[in-house]
């Protein structure tokens, strides 16, 4: 392993798969913790889909991957087995993923942050004329924004801006440094903006899920975060994050009055309110700032940042690369928003989440499978059971890729007689048995999700959220907020090809699979009136 990593230039990921195609095998053991269990490493769909959607009761989640954010959040859902505690914890943030939630309460707060992120773009490009800038940070930033505005309200991202600053920093540089900078390398070499600074909260906030990184890889990770957690600047950081989720709590606490619908304007205000009607239904005192309301908020935060911002990064390398998709994409955006695009506006919230637009639900979901932003789904045997014939001990730990064979790749030949009864039926029921061309299954394109015209999430194999009922919780804010983003960003900006130097696709694993390489080069879409100077 050691040896691809190094000298392959390849990811644990990269490895894995590498051994499968190898061995010719879908279903491997390798061994991680010393003395510990084998960990079986899972390389086909369907098999994939049937132990987290038909076998629930002989597989569930797995500890492994709660282990990586347990020092961040203990209490949080994550940890729990399928249990009623694990339902009955969840009834407090079970309504935040529900279209009315989304479209009208984080809806709008992403939609300005996308807005400035625009914005900030715009100031970007007409200074660095045509010279490509790293582009990671500032979706970072929007990102973490967005997830913060979802959280706490757009008042709160009134106050705290990891993108405000940002702009700010460009918008202060004066003609005299601009001129240097634009002297100081070719077309092709990085334009170096000046950084923004983050206030004391946003920098605690970004601190605390670095550490995840420190934690990755370990194969004892419950000692790794007892050191990592007594480190004098994380405890320092931890403290500023639970006072202001306890000084947010108070605040939407003093808010709780009148009907829901006029009081609740954040992930927060929804979590008070259903504290008061759950210890109300259970016959107890509500318990506003739980470790558990605590770490609940906390994990959405780390999750919806760190998702989000890896799949849209890697969204616009595919459509800088793909310029035919691009153009295909800003053509499917102008039918559809024909008014913005007459009135010379960008779209609005309303206009974005009301309307279809099957172009870009297919280059959202290609954009996840080709990504593979969260590159594992886990799940545990929770019983002595038996995988593609194969005998599997409770207490078994299974990975399960959502990249290489059968999702980016033609699958391995499996004889039907090792699969399980219920295996076995969904494959007779053609479950996601998609006409794709084999061969082309690792190149981005969009159309392959467009059934008749129209946009079908069931063409092709997809695991980029687990399936199930234990799939990603937040699913629908990510949605929603790449649907948000990439729409704005094609619809103000061309995005050009990199060059060779800065386009790679070689991943960062730290939580997720994130390009090592992440340059935009833009150029904007001047027809619009709006942004004409």
């Amino acid at each position: 392993m050691l040896s691809h990593i190094a000298n392959d230039d390849g990811t644990f990921i990269s490895y894995l798969v590498s051994t499968l195609q190898n061995l010719n095998a879908p279903l491997v053991q390798v061994f991680i913790k010393p003395f510990g269990k084998p960990l079986l490493i899972l390389s086909d769909y369907h098999e994939a889909y049937d132990i987290m959607v038909r076998r629930t009761r002989e597989f569930d989640r797995s500890t492994s991957s709660g282990n990586l954010v347990r020092g961040l959040g203990p209490a949080h859902h994550i940890h729990l087995k399928t249990t009623p505690a694990w339902r009955s914890q969840r009834r407090l943030v079970q309504d935040l993923m529900t279209p009315s939630f989304l479209n009208n309460v984080a809806g709008p707060a992403i939609h300005q942050n996308a807005t400035s992120l625009a914005d900030l773009w715009r100031a970007k490009s007409r200074i660095a004329d045509g010279r490509p800038w790293v582009a990671a940070e500032d979706i970072d930033n929007v990102s973490l924004d967005a997830v913060m505005a979802f959280a706490f309200g757009e008042r709160f991202g009134q106050k705290h801006s990891a993108t405000r600053p940002a702009l700010e920093a460009v918008k202060a540089m004066g003609a005299t440094a601009i001129e240097m900078l634009r002297n100081s390398g070719t077309l092709d070499e990085p334009f170096n903006f000046p950084e923004g600074n983050a206030d004391e909260l946003l920098r605690a906030t970004l601190e605390l899920i670095a550490t995840v990184e420190e934690v990755q890889g370990s194969p004892l990770p419950d000692l790794k975060w007892a050191y990592v957690n007594r480190k004098p600047r994380i405890r320092r950081a931890t403290k500023i994050k639970e006072d202001y989720i306890t000084n947010e709590l108070k605040d939407a606490l003093g808010r709780l009055k009148g009907t829901e619908e006029d009081f609740v304007k954040s992930a927060v205000d929804h979590m008070v309110s259903r504290e008061k009607v759950l210890a109300e239904k259970d016959g107890r005192a509500p318990n506003y700032f739980s470790r558990i309301m605590i770490d609940e908020i906390f994990g959405f935060i780390i999750a919806g940042n760190d998702t989000s911002s890896t799949a849209i990064s890697w969204g616009l390398k595919y459509l800088a690369e793909n310029f035919s998709a691009q153009a295909q994409l800003r053509k499917a955006l102008e039918t559809a928003f024909k008014t913005a695009a007459s009135d010379g506006r960008d779209p609005t919230i309303q206009e974005i989440t009301g309307t279809q637009v099957p172009y870009l639900d297919a280059t959202i979901e290609e954009t996840l499978r080709c990504a593979a932003s969260v590159p594992v789904v886990d799940r545990q045997a929770v019983i002595d059971t038996e995988l593609l014939g194969c005998r599997v001990p409770k207490g078994t730990a299974v990975t399960c890729l959502v990249t290489g064979p059968s999702m980016t790749g033609p699958a391995f030949v499996i004889d039907e007689a090792r699969r399980s009864e219920s295996g076995r039926a969904s494959r007779k029921e053609g479950h996601r048995d998609s006409a794709w061309d084999l061969g082309g299954m690792a190149f981005f394109q969009p159309e392959r999700w467009l059934v008749a015209g129209e946009f079908d999430g069931a063409a092709g194999p997809q695991l980029a959220f687990g399936l199930g009922i234990r799939q990603c919780f937040g699913k629908r804010l990510a949605h929603l907020e790449m649907r948000i983003l990439i729409t704005l960003i094609v619809w103000n900006f061309e995005l050009l090809p990199c060059p060779p130097a800065l386009s790679g696709h070689k991943p960062v694993l730290i939580m997720t699979n994130r390009p090592k390489d992440c340059y935009v080069r833009l150029r904007e879409v001047r027809r619009w009136r709006k942004h004409v100077r």
